[in-house]
Order: structure tokens, then C-alpha cells, then sequence
């Protein structure tokens, strides 16, 4: 047999078996999930905005696992959002079929807050997206957007003081240095909202979706709300970059400029910009227990990562959202978890101070 006649013989028998072995594959991974069940569990109440965000995403992601197995949502909620989590962390002999899929708070993990046993850093991490914010005013108060520095006596509306937005929100108020006074103690967004209304708070923090669906077609087109800022993202280097996905809103970073007439500095920006990737990097995360099937968890990260390129889902989320929410990586959002968990014993210190001053 001469030489290229060998070189094909042996060409065409490796692309067999490379063609057998990726069947293989494909056919194993559709074995492992094919007739079975998976339970998500989300927690947060039936109806809520997370709740919605996790149903929408389950219904498209059971069509993108191979063997295509049945998704049941199932809500947990209570304990400030640790029961979902302490559930995935103390169950035992995982067996691939539980996924825990919920917002999570950066805050809780950095302060170690009572009730959370949880540690996420521990916990194998499918996926996250990330769900943007923004502040917006009465223009009952200010005419303009750049008045708001020089307004006196001004009433911030905020959920309970270890919440993402409440901080978020004085955190860029105090970096202003905007006379206000915090009210706080609302159970979500749409209590906040409804207080704005009636004219009991005058600033509001909340989700960019809230904005466009309620906010902006009740009182923005009005004119009896305008927008301020929304907060930038952090990348891998550090960096704050924009986000397409808030239009014509400045952000926090470039509304400072245009009103200051100089970049943001000092100890509290500072700050910011640690906090920033933790309060706004991860919204939604997908998380297995420890000790779930290294093939289960690879399976289950492949398909999320695919769903989120899916233009069918991808159109439901911008009817939902009216936009499609940042995708956070596995790898990413593990390096954010294990910040959190880790975060400086100076960092954790701010945090309890600011939180205690806004109770």
C-alpha cells in the first residue's frame, strides 16, 4: 500500500471515529436528562418580577437540554431571599435534577447577613443575566435633570436598606452630595412608584425594564417624571462601561461630568466603583448544589449559554423586558460570587455602616 493511500486509510478512520465518539456524546447527554424532571426553584413569590423573569426562561431552556426534560418552577420564598439558596446549599446526593435560579444579594454575602448559610462561592454557577437600573425625579421638584444638585430637601424612596437599589441610590446621591432625606421600609419597586405618585418621595432606584413598562408611558410622557442616570457596569479589568440597553439615559459617570463639570473622585466614588460590580453585576443567577454531576452541571451550562442566543427567546425577553438582559458567563459570574464572598473586611465595614445609617 503506498504512502497517501495509508495517509487516506488512516485519514478516513480517524473521522469515523471522531464522527462516532460526537454521537456518542450527543447521545449520553440526551440520556442523562431525556423522561426525567427538573425542579427550579425560585425565590420569590408567584407573580413577582423574578418570578415571571425564571418561568419565561425555564419554558424556552427545557427545549435547548438535550433529551428535553420536563422544567417545574417551584417558589420559596422568604428569609430576605436566603431560604432558595440555604435549600440548594444543604441538599444532599445531588443528582443533576434541582437548579436554584434567583436574584441574589451582594449585600447579604459581603455583611455575612443572620439566616444565610449559603455559600454561593461553594455552589456550581449554570449562568446569570443582569437586569440594569436607573434613577428618575418628580419634576415637581426639579424642572431639569441637571438641577438636581442645588435642590433642598429632598425625599428619596427606598425598599429595606441592605436592598441593591436603596444603597445604589443614596450611595450616587451622597457622591452628589444632594440634600435628601431617606424614606425607606417599601416592599418593592411598585410601592416606591405609588408613594412617587402620591408625592411622598420625590427619587426613585429601579429595574431600567420598570422604567420603560410603568414608569416611563404613566408620567415620563407626561412630563411629571424625568430620567437622571442609570449605574454603568463594571468589566473584567475593572473598567465602568456603558450599556446599550439605556438608549438616551446617562449614566451615573457621565451625568457627574455634565453637572459637576469635572469626572467623579473621592472616597465614596470610590467605593461605588468596588461596590458596582457586586450590587449590579449578577440579578438572576442559576446555581446547582455542591456536589451536583460535573456531566449534569456541563450540560446545564452548554444550554443556558445556547438559550441565550436563542432570537426566539431573545424576542419574548424583549417583550418582557423591552430589552434583552446582559448575559453574565459562568466564568464571570464565579469570579463575581467569589468577590463577594471575599470581599475586603473594609469593604464589608462601609456596607454595615451605610446600611445602619439608612435604617
Amino acid at each position: 500500500m503506498s504512502m497517501p493511500t495509508i495517509i487516506r486509510s488512516l485519514l478516513v478512520a480517524f473521522l469515523v471515529a471522531t464522527t462516532l465518539w460526537a454521537g456518542c456524546g450527543v447521545s449520553e447527554q440526551e440520556d442523562f436528562y431525556a423522561g426525567k424532571t427538573i425542579i427550579v426553584y425560585v425565590g420569590r413569590p408567584p407573580g413577582s418580577g423574578a418570578d415571571l423573569a425564571v418561568r419565561s426562561f425555564v419554558r424556552y431552556w427545557q427545549k435547548q437540554i438535550p433529551g428535553e426534560p420536563t422544567m417545574v418552577v417551584k417558589n420559596v420564598p422568604g428569609g430576605g431571599g436566603s431560604r432558595v439558596w440555604n435549600l440548594g446549599w444543604d441538599k444532599k446526593n445531588a443528582d443533576g435534577l434541582e437548579i436554584f435560579f434567583s436574584p441574589v444579594s451582594a449585600t447579604a454575602i459581603i455583611i455575612r447577613q443572620e439566616g444565610l448559610r449559603a455559600d454561593l462561592s461553594k455552589m456550581p454557577l449554570v449562568g446569570a443575566l443582569m437586569s440594569p437600573n436607573m434613577t428618575f425625579a418628580r419634576t415637581e421638584r426639579l424642572k431639569r435633570a441637571e438641577d438636581l444638585p442645588n435642590v433642598k430637601g429632598l425625599k428619596f424612596g427606598g425598599q429595606a436598606p441592605a436592598h441593591r437599589f436603596s444603597i445604589l441610590g443614596r450611595l450616587t446621591l451622597d457622591i452628589l452630595d444632594v440634600d435628601y432625606r431617606n424614606v425607606s421600609g417599601f416592599q418593592g419597586a411598585s410601592d416606591v412608584f405609588n408613594a412617587l405618585r402620591r408625592r411622598e418621595v420625590d427619587i426613585q432606584t429601579a429595574p431600567l425594564n420598570f422604567y420603560r413598562f410603568t414608569v416611563e408611558p404613566s408620567v415620563v410622557e407626561n412630563g411629571e417624571v424625568i430620567p437622571l442616570w442609570y449605574n454603568p457596569v463594571v468589566d473584567e479589568d475593572g473598567e465602568l462601561v456603558p450599556i446599550s440597553e439605556a438608549g438616551d439615559i446617562p449614566s451615573f459617570v457621565d451625568y457627574y461630568e455634565a453637572v459637576k463639570g469635572k469626572a467623579p473622585e473621592g472616597e465614596l466614588f470610590e467605593m461605588y466603583k468596588v461596590l458596582l460590580p457586586h450590587l449590579n453585576g449578577i440579578v438572576y443567577a442559576a446555581f446547582v448544589p455542591p456536589d451536583s454531576p460535573v456531566e449534569a452541571f456541563e450540560i446545564l451550562r452548554e444550554s443556558f449559554s445556547k438559550l441565550t442566543q436563542d432570537e426566539a427567546y431573545r424576542a419574548e425577553e424583549r417583550k418582557m423586558f423591552g430589552f434583552n438582559l446582559p448575559v453574565i458567563s459562568s466564568r464571570q459570574g464565579t469570579k463575581i460570587i467569589d468577590s463577594m464572598t471575599h470581599a475586603p473586611e473594609h469593604v464589608r465595614v462601609f456596607l454595615e455602616q451605610y446600611i445602619q445609617q439608612g435604617r
